[in-house]
């Protein structure tokens, strides 16, 4: 592993095998070990280093690339022996260089200088989605639909992602289960099992719920309506009581995780490709509706300061039936006495079709610089990094997830399947960089018990403003160069 510094190696790419064979696709689309991808056999890049440039500053952002040796830990190990097989595959040596950037944060002004510069230092670049995506619009990487193994239909890569990001046949930007940090940032419902059966023993349990279809907003409010108690006595709900649900005061992520899980988005594009604001629509003012009375009304909710590191304070307490979080918050309960599961965040209502979730907007993307000169090793190691780490280091992951407080059961599988297949993205908040950081909408109006009532206004307000940002964007994607 190399910290910041600079590659004086020079390459180009080792022309590939004519020859294709085509593996035997499994009958079992829920087989991952044995998920065939696009290569050929006998591609053959000489020894070459690939040279990455990408994240080390959390953990989280560390093991998509790097494990130095095997230490019997499950995860650290599938990483390491993804390395290997892919370096052995393609015959290449892989070249890793990390920045102190957490997941929070990205490399974007570093990544442009580096191009802008001419320099033929990186093969690969992976760094925050969110900057990411609005470096592509400036034309410094290359279009990944022109370059050959790269199939993006594959189960590996993120389909929302990629469909939302396709301009006029071009991606220049990809997503897939190379990015640990997609995994760990989705978010999702953890739920005191514990405490479910205590107070709703006659009732289904929650996975029977969410395999029926019933998981809604409504459904959880009538759960966390008949958990209330008054456990520190003192005649006031706040923290030392019980409650159905925590909530974070002020702006918060706690938002994004309903905003994916209800499908509400602010632009999208209609059947003919034009560019919708979908801010005033009716499933964006009953989201803000359902949100609000789950967070304000009836006790439903403890609302306090515990954020990120903390949030799950409250739910390891014992004292909380309901928290939403990224699926990474699990290893804050590891100390929980009571047990605890997880499943995917609510349906708005019934009408909706499938459960949905988004993912934390610093889960990591992938480009390849317009300055690479091995373009065809660097999208061959893309899809072999990419299909491996959905054969082997997604399941060890589900170990390390499951672990410690859940059963090995398949339902628990179920549920983290449900949610890695269905990540909802919106168009405002991929492109969010570039249109003025249109995040934190939403996360106003559940802020304060009067938030609400600005929803319909604010939200009316931002239309022409957003559609004209888009447009630019789509201008500008318009004009790079084939």
């Amino acid at each position: 592993m190399r910290q910041w510094g600079t590659s004086a190696v020079t390459d180009s790419a080792v022309s590939a095998s004519a020859e294709t064979t085509t593996p035997v696709e499994t009958a079992d689309p829920n087989d991952r070990e044995h998920a065939a991808d696009s290569l050929p056999d006998g591609l053959d890049f000489g020894g070459q280093p690939l040279r990455i440039f990408t994240r080390g500053g959390d953990p989280e952002v560390l093991i998509e690339f790097i494990a130095e040796e095997e230490t019997g830990e499950v995860l650290n190990d599938a990483v390491f022996a993804r390395n290997r097989s892919v370096e052995e595959r393609l015959n290449i040596t892989l070249d890793v260089m990390t920045t102190n950037s957490t997941r929070h944060d990205g490399d974007h002004e570093m990544i442009r200088q580096i191009i802008l510069s001419d320099s033929d230092e990186y093969d690969i670049i992976a760094n925050q989605r969110n900057y990411t995506v609005g470096l592509s619009i400036e034309g410094l990487f290359t279009d990944l639909n022109a370059l050959p193994y790269l199939d993006f239909d594959k189960p590996w890569w993120n389909s929302a992602f990629m469909e939302m990001t396709e301009h006029r046949g071009r991606n220049f930007v990809c997503m897939g289960e190379l990015a640990q940090t997609m995994i760990s940032g989705i978010y999702c419902m953890f739920f005191n099992s514990t405490m479910f059966g205590e107070f709703y023993a006659d009732e289904p349990s929650l996975y029977d719920t969410v395999m029926a279809g019933d998981w809604t907003l409504d459904k959880m409010m009538t759960y966390c309506s008949g958990i209330y108690g008054d456990l520190n006595g003192n005649s006031v709900a706040d923290e030392g009581d019980r409650f159905g649900h925590y909530f974070r005061n002020g702006q918060s992520l706690g938002t994004d995780c309903y905003l994916g899980g209800c499908k509400v988005q602010l632009l999208s594009y209609d059947g003919s490709g034009n560019l919708v604001y979908d801010g005033t629509g009716e499933t964006a003012l009953t989201f803000v509706d359902k949100l609000h009375e789950l967070v304000y009304n009836d006790n439903n909710t403890l609302r306090g300061s515990y954020n990120d590191a903390t949030v799950m304070v409250p739910m390891a307490s014992g004292n909380v039936l309901f928290t939403a979080w990224m699926l990474g918050g699990m290893s804050y309960l590891r100390d929980m006495e009571d047990d605890f599961g997880i499943i995917p965040m609510p349906k708005l209502d019934e009408s909706q079709k499938e459960y949905n979730t988004a993912d934390h907007n610093g889960s990591s993307v992938f480009c390849i610089p317009i300055t690479c000169k091995s373009m065809d090793m660097a999208a061959a190691a893309l899809v072999a990094l990419c299909a491996e780490s959905y054969r082997s280091v997604t399941p060890a992951y589900y170990e390390v997830v499951l672990k410690d407080k859940y059963s090995r059961d398949s339902e628990t599988t179920q549920m983290l399947d449900m949610m890695v297949a269905n990540i909802h993205l919106d168009l405002a908040t991929i492109y969010g960089a570039s249109l003025g950081g249109v995040g934190s909408i939403f996360r106003k109006f559940f802020a304060s018990a009067s938030g609400a009532d600005s929803a319909l206004s604010t939200l009316a307000g931002k239309e022409k403003e957003l559609l004209t940002k888009m447009q630019e964007v789509i201008e500008q994607l318009d004009s790079i160069e084939n």
